[in-house]
């Protein structure tokens, strides 16, 4: 049960965490690829984990889930690219309602995927972690946006 909890709770985490991730850094530009910081996907776990008293094994572990992620390619350019449709469609010269609902659907299916790809990802690093560690990360205040 409490490990249901725990992954319930390193999930919500990640739901919220995209949001956060998309504010623009300093000098208005983006926060590196996938809107997540430098580095690319998975930076945000990163950061999550950074303050945990990890083993060495723990950080190879979760050093090679985040290279293999790396390697999967860049979950947020499918919605970057879905966005762009949506943009498209809204500032067409005579906006086709069906074409924005059709792009209103594949951002939606973006950002699931995104989602499952996130909550797959925790899933993985929670199985590295010790019960004392997951209970750190469940226990910690959730980061607050600096807008």
């Amino acid at each position: 049960m409490t490990r249901r909890l725990a992954v319930a709770a390193l999930a919500a985490a990640l739901i919220t965490a995209p949001l956060l991730a998309q504010a623009p850094g300093p000098g208005g530009r983006g926060r590196g690829p996938g809107g997540r910081g430098p580095g690319g996907p998975g930076m945000g776990i990163l950061g999550m984990v950074h303050d945990l008293d990890l083993t060495d094994a723990q950080k190879q572990q979760i050093h090679a889930l985040m290279e293999e992620q790396r390697k999967g390619g860049e979950p947020g350019a499918q919605i970057r690219a879905a966005e762009q449709k949506l943009h498209a469609a809204l500032l067409a010269e005579t906006p086709d309602l069906q074409a924005i609902e059709a792009a209103k659907a594949a951002l939606n299916a973006a950002h699931a995927a995104e989602l499952d790809h996130q909550v797959d990802l925790m899933q993985k690093v929670a199985q590295i972690l010790t019960s004392v560690q997951r209970s750190q990360l469940l226990n910690r205040e959730p980061s607050r946006s600096p807008r």
